[in-house]
């Protein structure tokens, strides 16, 4: 990995993490405010460094921009995968960090592994949208 994909890679393993732990905390617990502050922090890293051509892209231009490929294993198998090359980056990388551990194919990754991805974006973004109104409304 290059210099930018390496600060990539630290910055959505981070984001990760506390996505994963703020999902089980309750919008408004003092508890997701060390998390929301950082969070917020590599929102601004986003701003200032933004890495890949796709950053502010939503999560219905990612899917219609990513293909599914059929693809027939070894074995004789017939897989659906997204190929590597055509996720763009930042997402590439966000789905890395999400997936580490994840069975896939040296090609590309089990499409349902992809679309489980981008429901969970959704729904954890969501979360986090809630987390920061409940902040919001507290401090005024």
């Amino acid at each position: 990995m290059g210099t930018d994909l390496k600060t990539l890679w630290q910055r959505e393993r981070k984001r990760r993490e506390l996505l994963w732990n703020l999902e089980c905390i309750q919008p408004g617990s003092e508890e997701a405010k060390p998390l929301l502050a950082k969070l917020e922090d590599i929102d601004h890293q986003d701003l200032e460094n933004p890495i890949g051509d796709a950053c502010s892209m939503s999560i219905d231009e990612l899917h219609e921009r990513v293909p599914e490929t059929p693809f027939k294993g070894s074995d004789g198998h017939h897989f659906v995968i997204v190929l590597d090359q055509h996720i763009p980056q930042p997402w590439h990388t966000r789905f890395e960090a999400a997936s580490v551990l994840s069975s896939r194919l040296p090609e590309g990754s089990y499409a349902r592994d992809w679309r489980r991805f981008l429901r969970g974006w959704v729904r954890e973004m969501q979360h986090l949208a809630a987390h920061r109104e409940k902040l919001k409304i507290d401090s005024v």
